[in-house]
């Protein structure tokens, strides 16, 4: 949904090609992409609006995009035309990403935020999950895995809000 993440801070601006035919992008909203480059050449080079949760650093095919600047354009169909949409890569370890948690209850007191800093979490996705009935991205407040690939690193209890920030490999995971 338009808004639903935030880049804070350090962050580097890249235009992301998107494809002809592709699922609506607002602004706000995380992308994705299934590359490999284990030969050094990328076997894709388009991104797409995340569908899923992200963004996960374990060996595969997968490589986080930024969160986008401009809601992309569409076809008269609803997709996308093909474009390159700017999106803010967070630097990482410093720039930050803003969202709301997933259970706004889990860090509605100073303890329960300062319980989970330093834990590390993902961008949860819910298809349907928006108040308009799209798609809706949150950070979980719980911690997921070491393959996750935020860190929590503050919040605001009376907004439900969490700040994190991203490892180095979420931009780039294949280092076989």
């Amino acid at each position: 949904m338009l808004g639903d993440l935030k880049v804070i801070g350090p962050n580097a601006v890249i235009r992301r090609n998107i494809a002809a035919g592709g699922t609506a992008i607002s602004a706000g909203e995380p992308l994705t992409a299934a590359i490999t480059s284990s030969s050094g050449a990328a076997s894709a080079n388009v991104m797409a609006l995340a569908a899923a949760d992200l963004p996960v650093v374990s060996s595969g095919n997968y490589r986080f995009g930024g969160i986008a600047i401009k809601t992309a354009l569409l076809a008269a169909a609803g997709t996308t035309n093909a474009q390159k949409l700017p999106c803010a890569c967070p630097v990482p370890f410093i720039g930050k990403l803003r969202g709301i948690a997933e259970t706004k209850a889990n860090i509605d007191t100073a303890a329960e935020l300062l319980a989970i800093i330093g834990d590390f979490t993902l961008i949860d996705y819910n298809a349907t999950g928006a108040s308009d009935g799209g798609e809706l991205y949150t950070i979980q407040d719980t911690a997921s895995a070491d393959t996750s690939g935020l860190e929590i690193v503050d919040g605001n209890i009376a907004r439900g809000e969490l700040d994190v920030v991203c490892d180095a490999d979420v931009y780039r995971f294949d280092r076989s």
